[in-house]
């Protein structure tokens, strides 16, 4: 009896609402949760982005999730505006997003993970205003808006999970890397303050810091590096199927005693001394 109850204790309780679910790693955990019997569904920015989530989870709801800001055409592929054809495909605020996952999904998500990031880098002095004021907009605000949306939709059941998934820059940025960073250290107060304020109401967040990652856009940068280059303790990167269980765990019933706070997974490379 005690057995049987650890295990439904410990047991995913969905649906799962993805966000940035195009990614590696957003596929491998969607495909992970679904191996566990839980309603999945995954946010693209674009057709692109719900075509790739459809080419490995072909039974996935997807739903359209593009961060606005003020529209400039330039070098930053994330910056380009959409053309009007897919500004009037659906509404992707992120306000509507919680009730377009539950009309989907047949019940409101009570696990949430956060994937979404831009490529916005960008040495500090060097950035353009108008650029600037683009990724606070999108980096930024628009995080804050779709947390807000998405714990207000759990309070309804007081149960939700909300996993924002931050990155080792947060705490050593390299050079260009400042808004990047910035941006992921604000994700992370913006998810420790539901774990404070919306935890005595059952829905808990924490933010999982990952080190270099051989998937999405770790990969060519790894590839990259020199030889002989310094690897962290273990000596090798994080694997995406460690991330993918790694989330798994923060998503799971006995891990909600971790709120409010941020984890590191990376190996031990944010212990080793910086090289001279």
């Amino acid at each position: 009896m005690v057995a049987r109850a650890a295990l439904a204790d410990s047991a995913l309780r969905g649906p799962a609402l993805i966000a940035g679910g195009s990614c590696d790693l957003g596929l491998a955990l969607g495909a992970a949760l679904a191996a566990d019997g839980v309603a999945v569904a995954l946010t693209a920015r674009d057709g692109a982005g719900a075509a790739r989530i459809r080419a490995v989870l072909p039974d996935a709801v997807v739903l359209r999730l593009h961060a606005r800001g003020p529209e400039r055409g330039g070098a930053h592929e994330d910056f380009a505006p959409s053309t009007a054809a897919e500004r009037h495909a659906e509404d992707d605020a992120p306000e509507a997003l919680p009730e377009r996952a539950r009309a989907a999904l047949g019940a409101a998500p009570r696990l949430f993970v956060d994937l979404l990031h831009s490529r916005f880098e960008a040495l500090l002095a060097g950035a353009d205003p108008t650029d600037i004021d683009l990724w606070a907009a999108r980096d930024i605000a628009f995080r804050a808006r779709l947390l807000r949306a998405v714990s207000r939709s759990m309070l309804a059941a007081r149960d939700g999970r909300c996993v924002f998934v931050s990155s080792s820059a947060a705490e050593r940025a390299a050079p260009g890397q400042g808004y990047y960073a910035a941006a992921k250290l604000a994700g992370e107060a913006l998810y420790r303050a539901v774990g404070v304020e919306l935890a005595p109401r059952g829905v808990t967040a924490c933010s999982l810091r990952l080190g270099w990652l051989e998937a999405g856009r770790g990969a060519p940068f790894l590839q990259s590096r020199a030889a002989g280059a310094p690897l962290p303790p273990t000596g090798r990167v994080v694997t995406v199927a460690e991330a993918v269980q790694t989330l798994r765990f923060l998503l799971s019933a006995p891990a909600a005693a971790i709120n409010a706070t941020t984890l590191t997974c990376d190996g031990g490379f944010g212990a080793l001394k910086p090289a001279c």
